[in-house]
């Protein structure tokens, strides 16, 4: 599970394909089925000094992978769109007959459709900010990321806004596997949030910087410098799937 945590952190990416010697795909790895689990070890574990670091990043994947992996074989950005956004999934396998892993569809891959998009970037974002506490832990806020189903949490420390990522925190367990690094304060784990105006920023502008971002997500900010909303690649897929629908979301 650490080689798995650090290629993911190093191509800043949320999901990882499994695949055997043959090129067969056997299961679909996630951040959040990597979170998951260490959160588990841990409220399994009760105290942090009994938190086996050493047992938890030598979990082979397959044993935590999401299998088996739904798939199709043809890479059809419409219809994969559609059961990504049906099935809650980040990553859609395409395979050949036999199984072997040819390519995918990747929320990513929507971002890329979207480039040129000028549509309002509000009107697709997500409104309901949940935002996390500087002084949380890190073994806390990611805990509150896999109950709320994020891989993102918005802090505001000051008058400005910061960001920590599932990926990020789990890289810090990687590479520095003691108990003090899962006490250590969110803000530690945070950098500055990439962010855009609410009013004006376009679904384009946002698929832009959501591309180049390694946070793979933005703020939208008001006038008055308040976080309004979130922009993911998740989003990014939904303004893709409505196609020309007008605003479907207003704050």
């Amino acid at each position: 599970m650490e080689k798995a945590i650090r290629l993911l952190a190093s191509r800043a990416v949320g999901h990882a394909a499994v695949v055997d010697d043959e090129g067969v795909l056997i299961a679909v790895l996630s951040t959040k089925d990597i979170g998951r689990y260490v959160v588990e070890a841990f409220e399994d574990a009760g105290v942090v000094e009994r938190f086996d670091f050493k047992g938890v990043l030598e979990t082979p994947i397959y044993e935590i992978s999401s299998q088996p992996a739904y798939v199709v074989r043809e890479k059809k950005l419409d219809e994969c769109a559609k059961i990504m956004i049906e099935r809650g999934m980040g990553f859609l396998p395409v395979v050949d007959d036999e199984g072997r892993l040819r390519d995918a569809c990747t929320e990513l891959d929507y971002g890329l459709e979207l480039v040129n998009d000028r549509r309002p970037a509000r009107c697709y974002a997500t409104h309901e900010l949940v935002m996390g506490d500087p002084s949380d832990t890190l073994i806390e806020a990611l805990g509150i990321m896999i109950e709320k189903g994020f891989r993102r949490l918005p802090v505001r420390q000051g008058n400005d806004y910061h960001m920590a990522t599932m990926i990020r925190l789990l890289a810090a367990i990687a590479r520095e596997p003691r108990e003090e690094t899962l006490l250590r304060e969110l803000a530690y784990y945070t950098t500055p949030a990439p962010r855009l105006s609410y009013e004006n920023a376009t679904i384009g502008e946002a698929a832009e910087l959501i591309l180049s971002a390694p946070e793979r997500a933005l703020l939208l900010i008001d006038g008055e410098g308040l976080a309004r909303a979130i922009v993911t690649e998740r989003d990014l897929l939904r303004a893709y799937a409505a196609g020309e629908e007008e605003c479907p979301r207003q704050s």
